[in-house]
C-alpha cells in the first residue's frame, strides 16, 4: 500500500491517526482554521427536563408529576423557567439559580423535542445525529469533516454519541493525564517532573528508529486490517506528531488538579476540547460526564443533585472559554437521549419518555430566548415551523429539524457530508 492510498485509509476508517509525515503538515494546516468550534455535551441515560429547563409543578392539573417543588416555586429568568434545585452532593453550595441567571443572554432552549423512541442507542444517535439508521454520524463528525477534511484531531471525544459514518477519523482522549503522557513519552511523570528516562540525544535515536521502522511497515501492508493497525502505531508509537501542540496548550498543572476535582468530569475532559480549539486542531469535541440519568428508582434524590453537578460542570467550562478569550468562539451544545416520563413508577423513579429538551450557547445562538413547548402533561406542543409559535396544525420539534438547524448555523448544510448523510426535516430558525 503506497502512501497515498494508506492516508486515504485512514482519513474514513474511523482510526484515530498521527502520521509523522504528511499527516502532520495536515495537522498544521489545519491550525489556520479559526472557528466556530463545537463543544457537545451528553447527559448520559436520558436527562429529565422537568427537573431542568421545563419544569412542572407538583400542584399543577397533573397529579405525580412532580414531588419536590409547586408551580409558584419555579424559577424564572426572562422567558427561561427552570427547577429550582439547590445543594450539591459534594456539599458544595450551587443552585440552578445561579446558572439560569448567570447564563440567560447566552442561552437558547429548545423544549419539546420529539426523540420518537425510548431505546437509549436509537435516542442518543437521533439526538447528536438526527438520523436513526446505525451509523449515521455524529453532528461532531459532520462539521469536522467539512471544515478540516482529513484531520487526525478535527474530531476529539471522550464519551457521548461517536460515530463518523467514514466522514473522518476519530480520537478519543479521555483525560489530561493520558494526553500529557503519549505527547510527552519519554518523561516520567509529565504532569509533574521534568524527569526523563532517557538523555535528549538518545531519545532523537530511538524516536528516529521508531519512524524509519514504522514507514517501513507501511510500505509492506496490502492488507486493509493491517493497514488499521499500522494507522494505530502511529498514534501510539510515534513521538512527532501534533499531539505535543495539545498538550501545550494546556493550562498550568494546578489548573488541571483543579479540574480534576469537579465531580462531574465535565472541566477536565473540556480541558482537552479547548487545548485542541485553541491550537485550531480540533473543530468538534463531545464530552460525557461521569453521572447518572438513568433514574428508574429513587429519582429525586439522585437526579436533582446529579442535574446540579452538570450545571456546575458547564458554568466551570464556560468560565474557562473566558479565561482562555475562546468564548466568542465556541457553541456550546446540551443534550441527553431522551426524556423521563411524566409521573413516577412504584419505586418513586421516572421511566423512558420520548420528549426531551436540548440547551445551546455560543456563536450565532439568539439567548434568552425559549423555542417550544409542552403541556401540563409532558406531551410536545406543536409549532408552525417558519414561525415557531404553538401551532395545533403544525409539526412536533424532533431531533433531525435540531441537526438541519445545527448544520446551517456551521455553514456545511452543502457540504459532502451532508449531502452523503441528508436530513428531510423541514427548515426551522431556532436560533434566530
Amino acid at each position: 500500500m503506497d502512501r497515498r492510498t494508506f492516508l486515504k485509509f485512514a482519513a474514513t476508517s474511523g482510526v484515530a491517526l498521527m502520521a509523522p509525515t504528511s499527516f502532520e503538515n495536515r495537522a498544521r494546516a489545519a491550525a489556520q482554521y479559526g472557528g466556530p468550534y463545537f463543544l457537545l455535551i451528553h447527559a448520559g441515560g436520558g436527562w429529565d427536563p422537568t427537573l431542568l429547563c421545563d419544569p412542572k409543578g407538583s400542584d399543577g392539573p397533573t397529579p405525580n408529576i412532580n414531588k419536590t417543588f409547586t408551580r409558584a416555586q419555579i424559577g424564572q429568568s426572562g422567558p427561561i423557567k427552570y427547577a429550582p434545585l439547590t445543594g450539591m452532593p459534594s456539599g458544595m453550595a450551587y443552585s440552578s439559580q445561579a446558572f439560569f441567571q448567570k447564563y440567560q443572554n447566552k442561552l437558547c432552549i429548545v423544549n419539546g423535542i420529539d426523540t420518537t423512541t425510548a431505546n437509549h442507542d436509537t435516542g442518543t444517535r437521533y439526538v447528536w445525529s438526527g438520523g436513526t439508521a446505525d451509523g449515521f454520524p455524529s453532528f461532531a463528525a459532520v462539521v469536522a469533516a467539512a471544515k478540516t477534511p482529513g484531520n487526525p484531531l478535527g474530531y476529539i471525544s471522550s464519551g457521548g454519541y461517536e460515530s463518523t459514518g467514514g466522514l473522518i477519523s476519530l480520537t478519543r482522549l479521555g483525560s489530561v493525564g493520558l494526553v500529557q503522557r503519549i505527547a510527552n513519552p519519554n518523561m516520567i511523570d509529565p504532569g509533574n517532573r521534568p524527569d526523563q528516562y532517557h538523555t535528549t540525544n538518545t531519545w532523537n535515536r530511538i524516536s528516529q528508529m521508531q519512524r524509519e521502522r514504522l514507514d517501513d511497515m507501511q510500505q509492506r501492508q496490502t492488507l486493509p486490517r493491517l493497514g488499521a493497525s499500522t494507522s494505530a502505531l502511529y498514534m501510539t508509537r510515534s513521538a512527532d506528531n501534533t499531539l505535543p501542540m495539545l498538550a501545550a496548550a494546556l493550562p498550568t498543572q494546578a489548573q488541571i488538579n483543579a479540574a480534576n476535582s469537579e465531580q462531574s468530569g465535565l472541566y477536565s475532559q473540556a480541558l482537552i476540547a479547548l487545548a485542541g480549539f485553541k491550537t485550531g486542531l480540533a473543530v468538534a469535541a463531545t464530552i460525557s460526564p461521569f453521572l447518572g440519568f438513568d433514574t428508574h428508582g429513587n429519582h429525586d434524590n439522585t437526579h436533582q443533585p446529579n442535574m446540579l453537578s452538570l450545571l456546575y460542570g458547564v458554568d466551570q467550562i464556560m468560565q474557562e472559554l473566558v479565561r482562555q478569550g475562546l468564548d466568542s468562539q465556541v457553541v456550546v451544545i446540551m443534550g441527553s437521549d431522551f426524556g423521563r416520563t411524566p409521573v413516577y413508577n412504584a419505586g418513586n423513579g421516572k421511566d423512558h419518555w420520548n420528549i426531551t429538551s436540548m440547551m445551546f450557547m455560543g456563536p450565532g445562538i439568539k439567548g434568552n430566548q425559549v423555542v417550544g413547548s409542552t403541556d401540563d402533561s409532558f406531551h410536545a406542543n406543536t409549532v408552525n415551523p417558519s414561525s415557531l409559535q404553538a401551532d395545533k396544525g403544525g409539526v412536533r420539534i424532533r431531533c433531525d429539524h435540531v441537526q438541519k438547524a445545527l448544520r446551517k448555523l456551521a455553514g456545511i448544510s452543502d457540504s459532502d457530508g451532508a449531502h452523503k448523510y441528508p436530513l428531510g426535516a423541514e427548515d426551522m430558525p431556532l436560533f434566530t
